[in-house]
């Protein structure tokens, strides 16, 4: 088949399988202040089942609108979208979302991983929302992860992959629920040239030998040269749709670079880790003695502060206003110092441990104190105990218990506050594939 041109964007056949995206007369027009936007404007397309399909265009040229069409996550104003012999383009948010779950796989530019979760959980992601029980999640996650070559790092977190790791992972987590069509949006921005290749290498495989039909946004022309099919837009319009007898090998491509050593170790460098030292990485490492002992001087601080203002704008001593100074500034401090000293935030784990084992201390400490000297602190409480009899002084011990568990439940949620985790498009983006 030699190269075929068409300037007016109509439907055509390739002869691949049967139509598994059409669109008839598409326009998305946008409304705002200072007027209409039309988007798309009349757009005919039949994508077949086992193509891969690059979509180039410069800035506005409505290949965004588009990928956001056929994902789904829009809707024409006009026309009709088909996928897979089902009519899409009407269908409500709901109905799109249920499409979007069974049919569609999504890789973005930015992995969008979670970044406190480890690669195996991360593909595991699509089919909690599918409801699928643990087992077979595991089952089917690590499947997919060793269908992209990397069944040795399904303990690892983002942090611990480079960036060619990572979009093979978010490929995996499009991959998961095996749907036919995949749907990439400028898959290679965030990489360099060797793992932009290793990337398209795997898709071309993944198109090759699964039959999965992919279609790809990209401006990058050298990146659309490894299509079969070659989509160009300009102004919400089709201006050219190449079919590709013979698609750059990105595989060839990649042997043919010079070996990684001679490029110099950047950041992408692979560094294997054990699934045990994956979980301690994880897991944060221990909570440096430091951060507990910041977190006593931002208590006793506090309680300075407190005790001052309930002195002198109050006009007495409020326990309830000290203790509430006290137990903010440590948290506070501890949160602050900890972050500072570790160069990141403290994980949840972490949080977990300063919580649990200051609030121990700090309650042996008390309960210590008001034991070995009543005449300081608690001899009325000590007083009330002895009147108690065995059932009202296991209810007291019970009430202990569960004042210490509160305090630490609510030591972890202000150390959470005051230093959360890094925000990224991970949360936002996770439903894309629901």
């Amino acid at each position: 088949m030699e190269p075929h041109m068409q300037s007016n964007g109509a439907a055509r056949q390739v002869g691949l399988g049967e139509p598994l995206i059409e669109l008839r007369g598409v326009c998305r027009d946008y409304v705002s202040a200072a007027g209409t936007v039309r988007a798309m404007r009349d757009v005919d397309l039949v994508v077949q089942s086992g193509e891969f399909v690059a979509i180039v265009g410069t800035s506005g040229s409505g290949k965004s609108t588009m990928m956001n069409i056929l994902g789904c996550l829009d809707r024409p104003t006009r026309g009709s979208y088909t996928l897979e012999g089902l009519d899409v383009g009407s269908r409500t948010n709901d109905g799109r979302a249920l499409v979007r779950n069974r049919l569609i796989g999504f890789i973005f530019q930015g992995f969008n991983l979670l970044s406190r979760t480890t690669a195996l959980e991360n593909v595991e992601l699509p089919l909690q929302y599918r409801g699928f029980p643990a087992r077979a999640r595991h089952e089917r996650a690590r499947k997919a992860l060793a269908q992209v070559g990397l069944a040795n790092r399904e303990h690892h977190t983002p942090n611990q992959l480079s960036g060619g790791q990572q979009q093979r992972v978010a490929i995996a987590r499009a991959l998961v629920t095996d749907p036919p069509l995949l749907l990439a949006d400028e898959p290679t921005g965030n990489l360099d040239t060797r793992t932009s290749l290793e990337v398209l290498a795997l898709l071309q495989t993944l198109n090759r030998d699964s039959g999965i039909t992919i279609c790809l946004v990209t401006h990058e022309h050298d990146i659309a040269a490894c299509a079969n099919r070659v989509i160009t837009m300009r102004d919400g319009r089709i201006v050219s749709d190449v079919v590709q007898e013979t698609p750059l090998d990105a595989a060839a491509e990649l042997a043919a670079l010079p070996p990684p050593q001679e490029q110099g170790a950047g950041p992408d460098v692979d560094v294997a880790l054990s699934p045990a030292d994956a979980l301690r990485a994880r897991l944060g490492g221990p909570v440096p003695f430091g951060v507990y002992a910041m977190t006593f001087l931002g208590a006793i601080l506090g309680l300075a502060v407190g005790s001052t203002y309930g002195l002198a704008v109050l006009g007495n001593f409020l326990w309830s206003i000290a203790l509430g100074t006290a137990v903010l500034g440590g948290a506070f401090l501890g949160a602050r110092y900890g972050k500072r000293s570790l160069g990141q935030p403290l994980t949840s784990d972490q949080r977990v441990r300063l919580a649990v084992g200051y609030t121990v201390v700090l309650s042996s400490f008390a309960g210590l104190v008001t034991l070995a000297a009543p005449s300081v602190l608690g001899r009325s409480l000590l007083e009330r105990l002895d009147g108690l009899s065995p059932a009202g002084l296991a209810g007291a011990v019970g009430v202990a218990l569960l004042s210490v568990a509160a305090f630490a439940l609510l030591h972890y949620l202000l150390l959470t506050l005051f230093t959360p985790n890094p925000v990224n498009g991970a949360s936002r983006h996770a439903d894309s594939n629901a």
